[in-house]
Parts: structure tokens; sequence; C-alpha cells
């Protein structure tokens, strides 16, 4: 269960939230306990006062109390219910924010090596079915045993009306049923939710090799083999889904089984107590009647204990490639999985002794020195490269595709390491600082555009969450952007589409230069910056780049001189060392 400690942890935020909603829940079983049996009792009770009458025995019965606690019964049980969905259902969506926000940090945190490491449709799945399997750990997971236990000492408590030692009996046998119930559950879903976490994501997978690849594997010829390997995935899936359905099935099964064993049982007591006058009759109805109101809050732990395993398996998924909520992971830039420096620290522990937390002050220097780096099946794209930057001093490095250059960028942003030398940045090895207190003062472009589902303000806030439109707008400026953005009909508060679609690949580059603008580094690296833009605009983005990257050191990498902003220094990167570039 130690996956699952960090998640947990997490829910102590909410814990004022999910007490409330557990409270509601167990008002919802308990206002159907007490519906069941007050009706037994009262009509029991009528019938037996109507029989004495018939008679000719003087009797009387008080039918407004369980007439308005029966109503009472059912009423807050209606309410109880509505406000409990409506209630718990917020917080889980809340929960899933978070959960979904935090579990994209971490993503956002891995070196290129792991994101590469990671298929599209792994991630996909991890994002939606594994993320969704945690969220439901409250709610379906939690909850249920915490509710159906106080509803055992309830139904405990009303079986001690008609003998005390037969309400203490019950409670010992239905919890034990109730416990073994749930740990079989658990235990199946240790064996199956594993299984059935990995084929998803290698079903999710094939289908979108198969929607994305389409064009190659039609001319491939292969597109009827690939399908039917998609195929295969589902009917493995959908087998093993089947497999966890019947052993739910079966655990429901045996547990309401027992459950109406109990009741009978119950009755058989109940009827002997009433026959050696020891209880009356509507206590002996009220009793068997108050074991079978349990059936719904005992009949989801079954389930409960899959939601269990399986919100462990899945938080084992996460925590292979991402890291738990706590502690992210990262590879050590050699391709195995071996913990960076910066990997076993907790993201919100604090700083280990002797690393560097206070960020930069000013604009620092750059010192690469005997770097190499080894990548792919043995490649040397790094050989005992060396490299000063100055302060306040733009370099350019520019060099073929596939020559390096973005490697050069991820170690000194410290996403991946080095085989060997050493990387410092304002003379303190990257690996000495606290990364969390570095990473604001660095602005670091990919060659890759991020852009999020949003309007044209939310991706600019995403670098000032704090930002005015006046700020906005002039950042817009700075990119050639902002008339573009005034033209269409919100403006700043236009949609950009998931992953900037409604946009060119120029707009969406400009777009991310920005966001750039939003902020205040002292260090910044480009690869790439010019990417997707015309010749025109190129130049009058360049202009605005070059002047702003005059007050910061700056490292900006392209194909060729064209690709660059003006800088201080141009360097050639060719077989994994820097030379001047004539």
């Amino acid at each position: 269960m130690n996956e699952l400690k960090p998640y947990l942890r997490m829910l102590k935020r909410y814990r004022g939230r999910l007490i409330l909603g557990a409270v509601l829940m167990f008002v919802t079983s308990a206002s159907g306990i007490g519906l069941l049996a007050l009706s037994g009792w009262f009509i029991t009770a009528t019938a037996i006062t109507g029989a004495l009458i018939a008679a000719g025995v003087a009797a009387t019965l008080e039918i407004y109390i369980p007439g308005g606690g029966i109503r009472t019964f059912a009423v807050s049980r209606t309410v109880a219910r509505y406000f409990e969905r409506i209630f718990n259902h917020d917080t889980v969506l809340q929960l899933l924010r978070d959960l979904r926000g935090r579990v994209f940090t971490l993503l956002s945190r891995l070196n290129p090596a792991e994101m590469a490491r990671l298929r599209s449709g792994e991630l996909l799945n991890r994002l939606t079915t594994d993320i969704d399997r945690l969220d439901g750990l409250y709610l379906r997971g939690l909850s249920p045993p915490v509710v159906a236990l106080l509803a055992i000492l309830l139904v405990g408590a009303l079986l001690a009306i008609g003998a005390p030692w037969l309400g203490g009996l019950v409670i010992v046998v239905l919890t034990a049923m109730a416990g073994g119930a749930l740990w079989m559950a658990w235990h199946t879903g240790q064996q199956l939710t594993q299984e059935v976490a990995t084929s998803s994501a290698a079903l999710r997978a094939s289908a979108m090799d198969h929607v994305t690849g389409l064009s190659e594997l039609t001319a491939f010829g292969s597109l009827e083999y690939h399908r039917r390997a998609v195929l295969e995935a589902d009917e493995q899936a959908r087998q093993r889904d089947e497999r966890i359905a019947k052993r739910m099935a079966y655990g429901e099964s045996i547990l309401n089984s027992g459950v109406h064993l109990t009741a009978v049982l119950v009755l058989l007591t109940a009827l002997h107590l009433f026959q050696t006058d020891q209880t009356s009759g509507p206590v002996a109805v009220m009793m068997p009647l108050a074991v079978l109101a349990l059936l719904e809050p005992l009949g989801v732990l079954p389930a409960a204990g899959l939601q269990l395993a399986r919100a462990r398996a899945s938080a084992q998924r996460l925590s292979n490639g991402t890291g738990t909520i706590d502690e992210p992971s990262a590879s050590n830039g050699t391709g195995t999985n071996q913990p960076s420096r910066d990997a076993t620290r907790a993201v919100d522990r604090p700083a280990e002794v002797g690393q560097r937390t206070d960020g930069l002050r000013h604009a620092p220097t750059v010192a690469i020195d005997a770097v190499s780096l080894v990548r792919g099946a043995g490649a040397r794209v790094l050989d005992n490269l060396r490299l000063d930057v100055s302060p306040e001093e733009t370099v350019g490095i520019i060099g073929v595709s596939g020559c390096g250059k973005s490697s050069i960028a991820a170690m000194i942003a410290g996403q991946i390491e080095a085989d060997s030398g050493t990387i410092e940045v304002d003379g303190t090895p990257i690996g000495a600082f606290d990364l969390d207190a570095l990473y604001p003062d660095i602005a670091y472009l990919t060659q890759q555009t991020d852009l999020f589902s949003g309007s044209f303000a939310g991706n600019l806030r995403i670098a000032d969450p704090d930002a005015d439109e006046p700020a906005m707008w002039a950042a817009l400026q700075s990119v050639q952007l902002d008339a573009f953005v005034a033209s269409t009909d919100q403006g700043l508060h236009t949609w950009v589409g998931e992953s900037g679609m409604e946009l060119s690949a120029g707009q969406a580059r400009r777009l991310a230069l920005a966001r750039l603008f939003m902020r205040n580094p002292k260090l910044v690296i480009l690869d790439e910056p010019l990417t997707g833009l015309d010749e025109e605009t190129a130049e009058a983005v360049s202009a605005s780049l070059s002047e702003w990257l005059s007050a910061r050191t700056a490292i900006v990498l392209g194909h060729g001189p064209e690709s660059l902003p003006r800088v201080d220094r141009r360097l050639l990167l060719r077989a994994g060392a820097l030379s001047d570039d004539d």
C-alpha cells in the first residue's frame, strides 16, 4: 500500500469535505436501515393491535410517532442521498483536478529520454484510466468499508434491543464477513488489475498507432495485419475485464448469501425470543429486517476492494514512469532507469544540505568543461565539448539535425546528465541546484511548441498567472501576433484549440515565444526559436528577441545562421565539438 501513501496524503487537504461526505453516506445508509426496520415494526405492531381489538381485547397503538418516523427516514434517505451525490462528486472532481495537475507537472519534469520512452497511447492511458481510478480512491474505495462498519454497528445496536448478546454476535459475524469479502476482492484485484492496466495501455497505444500511422500502414500493405493486432489486444483486454467482473459477481453473491443467511438465523432467534416472552412481536420482526437492510452498504464491498487494488496498480504504473505525487523520477541521461541527482528528492521536501536554493540573482556565467554524451546504440553525440558563456552574452550554436544541439540545451537546463565532464551555471554545478528554485530563472524553449487547450490569455498566464491584459498585449506585439489576436472575435479570450490546433505552426511558435516574454529569466535557452516563421516575420521577431536577450545570458540553437537572432558569438557544432563559425 506504500504506492497509495502520496495520494492519501493529498486527501488530507480535503479532510473536512471528505468527513462530511462520509457522514452523508452513513446518514443515507442509516435512514435506509431505520426505514426498513421501523416499517417492519410498525406493520407488525398494527397487525397485532388490530387482531387484539378484533378479539375484544382493549388495545391501543400510537401511530403518529412511528408513522412520522417512517416518513422522516424516507425523506432523509432521499435528501441525504441527493446531497451526498452532489457533494461527494464535487469533492472528487476537485481531487481529480489536483491529481491531473500534479501528475502533468511530474510528466513535464521528465527528461527527454524518459518522455521518449512513453508512447502516446501509454501516456494517454496514464492521464485517463489510471488517474480516473485514483480519483475514485475515496468515493469507491475508502468510504464504503467505513460506512459498512458503521452500518453494522447500527444494526447491532438495534438487535441489542431484543437481545444484547445477539447484537454483539451479529456485529462480530457480519464484520468478519465484510472484511473477508473486502480482502478477497483486494486479493483478486491484485492478481488481475495489473494485467488489465497493462493490456489497456497496450490497446490504447496500438489503436493510436493504427490511426496516426494509417497512411504508412496502407502504403506498406500492413493495414490488415496491424488491424488484427489491434483486435487481438482488444480481445485480450475484454477477456481480462470479464474475468474481473465474474470474480466480483461471485464475491457479491457470496456476501449477499451470507447476509441473507444471517437474517434467517436472526429471524429464528427472534421467534424463539418472542415465544419465550423475552421480546415483543414487532421487535422480533424488526430484527431480521434490520439485517436485510445491510445488503446495500455491504453489497459494494467487493467493488471497493477491487477499486483499492486498481488504484494501487494505477499508482504503481504512474510511479514507474513519473514518480509519485511527492517524488518524481528521471533517468540518469544514459538510457537507464537509475535515478538522477534530483530524482530522489521529494518535490515538497526541504532541499538537501549543501544544495543551492537561491536560484540566480543576476545574468550568470555558463561553463561546459570536457562534456561527453553517448546516446542510442553507443553513438557519441558530444565528445569532450567545452563552452564558456559570459554574463549577458548571447551565443549562437548552429549545426545539422541530430548533431547534439538539443542535448546541450537539455543538459544546461538540468534535464539530462552528461556521461562525463561538468556543467556549471554561475559557478555552481547544475546538479547542485534545487531545480524548483532554479527553473523560475531559466527560460527554455524546446523545438516542440507546447500549447494548452485554452485561450491566448490562458496560455500566456502559464508564464505569469498574475499578468494583466496590457502586459499580454505587449508580449504579443513583440512577436508580431497582436494584430491577429485583435482580429479574432474574442481577442485574448479566443480559444486556440487543443495543442494550438486552431493556429498555424508559425502562430503557435510566436505564442510560445510571447510566453517567454512574460517572464524575467536570467538564463535563456532557445532551440530553433524562429521555426515556422516566414522571412519578414522572422526578421521582426528576431529584432525584438535580440533586444530582450541583451540583458540576459542566452544560448540560441539553430540549423543555420538565418535561424538565429543577433548573437555576440556564433559557433558550429560538428562531430561532437564546437568551433568558430567562419
